[in-house]
């Protein structure tokens, strides 16, 4: 029986996927320079010929991947736009990063590994531009609520500490005291804590 449309379309977004998946857990364990079409094809169970012609380079295939990265941080984007009481805000930010680093490693290695390889994509250059700068803006905000005197510096710190907490994490992970290191956090941007600082 012959395929329908419906099915052959589903089958190229799985294949599609597919490809995609395989192409962050690659990257996010040799790099991007060290990982070949080649070798994403192979993980992904499909022809290197195959591949092409749904990603006409590795760097296409690089930005389809940072493309659900950057949809990952939409998503966060609305979640915390829910959420009005800034100090609730922080708590729920700094849980869910928590969380999510626990839960996805690859994913991390790979958004580390690519916000230190501007080159590889002019396109995905403006998408971490775009986080960074929506993450500043938004923090920035919190803390001038809560009324934190240098409130961008105090937003550049704890970006700081996500970002080093992730690499030594990644780095580490067997070792590193992530869950006493999230309870210091929380404990360090609680209300208690904060109202204590900008008094």
């Amino acid at each position: 029986m012959p395929r329908t449309k419906e099915q052959f379309n589903e089958i190229r977004e799985k294949t599609k996927q597919s490809i995609i998946d395989s192409g962050l857990k690659l990257f996010a364990q040799r790099g991007y320079y060290g990982t070949s079409i080649a070798d994403i094809a192979k993980e992904a169970g499909v022809s290197k010929g195959l591949a092409y012609n749904y990603f006409k380079s590795k760097s296409d295939l690089a930005e389809a991947i940072f493309a659900q990265i950057y949809s990952f941080f939409e998503q966060y984007e609305i979640m915390f736009s829910e959420i009005s009481d800034p100090y609730g805000l922080i708590e729920t930010m700094i849980k869910e990063t928590f969380k999510h680093l626990r839960e996805n490693e690859e994913f991390w290695r790979l958004y580390i590994s690519f916000a230190l390889q501007w080159e590889v994509s002019t396109k995905m250059k403006v998408m971490f531009k775009e986080i960074e700068q929506s993450y500043l803006k938004k923090m920035v905000n919190i803390f001038k609520k809560i009324g934190v005197k240098n409130s961008k510096t105090e937003a550049y710190i704890l970006g700081a500490m996500f970002d080093g907490i992730s690499i030594d994490y990644l780095l580490d992970k067997d070792n590193y005291p992530l869950s006493k290191v999230e309870k210091i956090m929380l404990n360090k941007y609680s209300k208690e804590q904060m109202q204590r600082y900008t008094k």
